[in-house]
């Protein structure tokens, strides 16, 4: 059966309630769904992934509870690496080893290659070095502290990619990548003639946190896709916030392509560069007598070896993020008739349910409703500089005078305003 909105909503005007019920159920389910295949590179680590393209991330015939992340708390982070990293750089900033794992349930001395943590875990994780590490770039830092052991990890994969436009997808689209790079960020995607533009979705981030991620998520993308490329790319980056102070550690780690005061957070990269091939990064030798950091190998012995080696990675995304995949295709699509009911009608459970788990995220449905939103309406009318009918019926909007309240609401400026 095609399960197209289209399609979808013929079937709910239709006489036939109990094959539309079906058919919505497996559409909503079928959002969380990823395509991937085995490539011979990732045999060896078992890992179910490959590195030459795939659905079209949205997928369908799968069971949305099967592959969401539905509780906070729920062990999908592979922390062996990205807690590595995060002491490497908070102990040379004065930071406490005990007083960074405090809270945490993190314990040194447990941590294994296959050792899964929760959101929560790493988030905690992430307020201690906050609160502890000295320097404004410390957040910069463990962006190039996890790129620094890339090949130790199961991004070691991504050495089969064959331009960067298969490595950019992996490192922010795909979701296989994201529990050991990227656990708290994913990247909506949007694409203009000449540019692809990355706006960043946070989970489980506070406010407070908020700035301290993005730059932690932004140069971790940077230093990854450098390492990984074996040179520097081309890539511009845009900041809701004021010009900082420290200026000279944002371009030191991302680049002099800095914009400030803009409507919204973004990665963006220029089409051409996409088609660049990759050259092979060389491997370093941690065989004795090497003369690389044990740092950078992290001292693994024989056994860690093999665990890294059965590292499983799945395919998952977070709740919010469903929720927003979710969000964006209804509300481009104009189904009216989708909402939080049939949202939680696809987990099989309550409504009252769905929103306990989001709130666990610290998030609302409401809330990822006008994230979506916002972005979508800047995108539009900041970057595309669309005419307000398009821009509404690009955005399910029926009525002029509402897209006009709607885009007020969220972004503070007219639709006139955002177009300057």
């Amino acid at each position: 059966m095609d399960l197209t909105l289209p399609r979808l909503n013929a079937l709910r005007d239709s006489a036939d309630e109990e094959k539309a019920a079906v058919a919505q159920r497996r559409y909503l389910t079928g959002l969380s769904g990823v395509g991937v295949s085995v490539n011979d590179d990732a045999v060896g680590l078992g890992v179910g992934v490959s590195v030459n393209g795939g659905a079209d991330g949205l997928g369908v015939g799968v069971s949305g509870s099967d592959n969401v992340v539905m509780s906070s708390q729920e062990k999908v982070i592979f922390g062996y690496w990205l807690v590595q990293a995060v002491l490497n750089v908070s102990l040379s900033r004065g930071a406490n080893k005990n007083k960074l794992l405090r809270g945490t349930g993190i314990f040194e001395d447990a941590l294994k290659p296959n050792t899964l943590l929760s959101i929560n875990q790493y988030s905690s994780l992430l307020v201690n070095v906050q609160n502890q590490a000295k320097g404004g770039d410390v957040s910069f830092l463990l962006g190039g502290a996890l790129a620094s052991q890339w090949l130790f990890s199961p991004l070691s994969v991504l050495k089969s990619c064959e331009d960067v436009e298969q490595l950019l997808l992996q490192l922010t689209q795909r979701h296989t990548f994201r529990w050991c790079s990227l656990p708290l960020c994913q990247f909506q995607r949007f694409e203009t003639a000449d540019h692809i533009i990355l706006v960043p979705q946070f989970t489980g981030v506070s406010s407070k946190q908020l700035q301290f991620i993005i730059e932690v998520a932004f140069a971790t993308v940077v230093a990854l896709m450098k390492s990984i490329a074996n040179k520097r790319l081309r890539l511009s980056f845009t900041f809701t916030g004021s010009r900082p102070k420290n200026i000279a550690d944002y371009e030191t780690h991302l680049g002099l392509k800095l914009s400030f005061n803009r409507p919204f957070n973004s990665i963006c990269i220029e089409k051409d560069v996409l088609r660049e091939p990759l050259e092979k990064a060389v491997q370093p030798n941690c065989s004795a007598g090497s003369q690389v950091s044990s740092k950078d190998c992290f001292n693994e012995s024989t056994t860690q070896i093999k665990e890294r080696a059965s590292v499983d990675l799945h395919n998952r995304l977070s709740l919010p993020d469903f929720v927003r995949r979710y969000v964006y295709v209804s509300s481009s699509t104009q189904a009216s008739n989708i909402g939080l009911p049939e949202l939680a009608d696809a987990f099989d459970i309550s409504v009252a349910t769905l929103k306990r788990k989001l709130k666990e995220y610290g998030t609302s449905y409401r809330a990822l409703c006008e994230e979506v939103q916002r972005n979508h309406a800047l995108l539009l009318l900041s970057v595309h500089k669309v005419s307000n009918e398009t821009a509404a019926n690009a955005m399910g909007i029926n009525d002029l005078p509402n897209f006009r309240r709607t885009v007020k609401r969220l972004t503070g400026k007219t639709p006139s305003e955002l177009r300057i």
